[in-house]
C-alpha cells in the first residue's frame, strides 16, 4: 500500500516539490497557499469575491429551481393531483426527505395512502336533500296552494295600502 502512495506522491512531487507537505506531517503544517500565488495568479481580490457571489446567486437560483420543479411534479403526478389527501401526504414527504425523487414521493404516496373518499357529485340528490332541508321554510315572493290564504293575503295588503298600516314585523 505504501508503494502505491509513494507513486502517487512521486507523480505529484515532480510538478513542485516544495508544495507538498512532508509525509507524517499534520494539516496545519501545510502551506496555506501555493508557492507563488499571492495576488491568485493576477485576480484582484474584489473580482475573485464577486464571481464567488455570482456563483453562489447562480447555484441558489438553479437550486431552487430544481426544488420547485421536483414539488410540482411530486404533487402533480397521476393519482395524486386533485386528492387532498394524497397531495397532502406527497407534500410532506417532499419535505422531509428531500433525497428522494419526485418519482420516489409519488410511488410511496399511491402504494401507501388511501385516496380520498369522493364527495357526492349526484346532482339529483343534491336537489333532494337542498328541497328536504328547505321544507317548511318561507321562501320569497313564493305562492301558497291555499287559495283562501291568497284572498286572505290581497284583502290584507291591500287595507294596509288603503290606510297607510305598515306590515308588522
Amino acid at each position: 500500500m505504501s508503494s502505491i502512495l509513494a507513486a502517487v506522491r512521486g507523480a505529484f512531487a515532480a510538478a513542485d516539490d516544495t508544495d507538498l507537505p512532508e509525509p507524517g506531517a499534520s494539516g496545519a503544517d501545510a502551506p496555506s497557499t501555493p508557492k507563488g500565488n499571492t495576488a491568485m495568479d493576477g485576480i484582484s481580490q474584489a473580482d475573485h469575491d464577486a464571481a464567488v457571489a455570482a456563483a453562489e446567486g447562480k447555484g441558489h437560483a438553479a437550486g431552487t429551481t430544481a426544488a420547485a420543479e421536483r414539488f410540482s411534479a411530486a404533487l402533480c403526478a397521476d393519482g395524486i393531483k386533485g386528492d387532498g389527501v394524497r397531495m397532502s401526504a406527497a407534500l410532506d414527504l417532499a419535505t422531509k426527505s428531500p433525497a428522494m425523487s419526485a418519482a420516489d414521493v409519488s410511488a410511496f404516496v399511491l402504494a401507501n395512502v388511501s385516496p380520498a373518499k369522493a364527495a357526492g357529485t349526484d346532482a339529483a340528490k343534491y336537489d333532494e336533500e337542498r328541497l328536504a332541508a328547505a321544507a317548511g321554510q318561507a321562501a320569497p315572493g313564493a305562492r301558497s296552494t291555499d287559495p283562501k290564504a291568497d284572498a286572505v293575503s290581497r284583502i290584507v295588503a291591500n287595507h294596509r295600502l288603503a290606510t297607510g298600516t305598515a306590515a308588522k314585523g
